[in-house]
């Protein structure tokens, strides 16, 4: 279950003259105004990347240093984390794998235990989406790390506290609103097209090494499937989180390292906080 907690945002407004959506390509933001006394910090992350994918720039452990705390989606640091996590992986009314995929259980369960040496029958009422992070190292086909885990090391070399923009019970139920039919299919889909999901995460990587998060947003929002779940994946998720990057960015320097699909957009983070009154300048920097 190593991958489980990166899930959500692998599965990543209105118009005015001062919150216009972003359209420069670079993860790093800069946050003030509107009451903040010193800058605090928007990093994009992708949850899952190769090892040989992930170099962090110098520019970004620069401006990681000038913070005074560390928020991510949920609270990575949280002992209790993995707990409530797996407390939360179980598919309401009784429903089981078998029930939603039919013919394709038995097919799907041989790939699964080939790519992941567990037997799907015995995550038989986990949800669809869920099982997904299971495969994720054969899909990429390496050991995946993440940006949140090199930051985590930043943050404990510093003594930064780690906190949560949201609690693990609010991504948990970002699955509860996308049927579980649907997952279902996707989960087939992906099991039974190992190599185009390869493609896929592939173009996604090109993407985000060349910074551009508005194109990263159209690939999630242009898939048929993920597409229709918008609001529930990203634009409700933001709304809630500007309230709290406002309150903890006028209290003390912070970085904040979420996905970002969650940056770009009409209704993307930038977009809000600008609306919302606050200054968001990129920051170009080179790998």
């Amino acid at each position: 279950m190593k991958y489980f907690t990166w899930l959500v945002a692998i599965v990543v407004g209105m118009f005015s003259a001062n919150a216009q959506a972003p359209s420069e390509k670079t993860l790093l933001w800069e946050v003030s105004g509107h009451g903040i006394v010193e800058p605090s910090f928007l990093f994009g992350t992708l949850h899952l990347i190769c090892p040989d994918e992930l170099k962090m720039p110098d520019i970004v452990k620069q401006k990681f240093r000038t913070t005074k705390q560390l928020f991510f989606e949920i609270d990575m640091d949280d002992p209790k984390l993995m707990t409530q996590m797996m407390q939360g992986m179980q598919m309401r009314n009784d429903t089981t794998l078998p029930d939603l995929m039919k013919k394709d259980f038995d097919s799907v369960s041989v790939i699964f235990k080939l790519k992941t040496g567990i037997p799907l029958k015995m995550m038989n009422s986990t949800k669809p989406f869920l099982l997904l992070s299971m495969v994720y190292p054969a899909i990429l086909g390496c050991a995946p790390v993440s940006w949140e885990g090199e930051f985590i090391k930043l943050a404990k070399q510093s003594n930064k506290e780690v906190n949560g923009l949201e609690d693990v019970d609010d991504q948990i139920k970002v699955f509860d609103q996308i049927p579980y039919t649907i997952q279902a299919s996707m989960f087939v889909k992906a099991l039974y097209n190992l190599d185009s999901s390869k493609q896929v995460f592939n173009e996604l990587v090109s993407v985000y090494k060349e910074k551009d998060i508005k194109k990263m947003l159209a690939m999630t929002m242009d898939d048929k499937d993920f597409g229709a779940y918008e609001d529930a994946l990203l634009n409700t998720r933001n709304r809630n989180w500007i309230p709290v990057i406002g309150e903890q960015a006028k209290k003390m320097p912070t970085f904040f390292a979420f996905g970002a699909g969650h940056l770009a957009g009409e209704q993307g983070i930038i977009s809000l906080l600008r609306k919302s009154g606050f200054r968001v300048k990129p920051i170009h920097y080179k790998d």
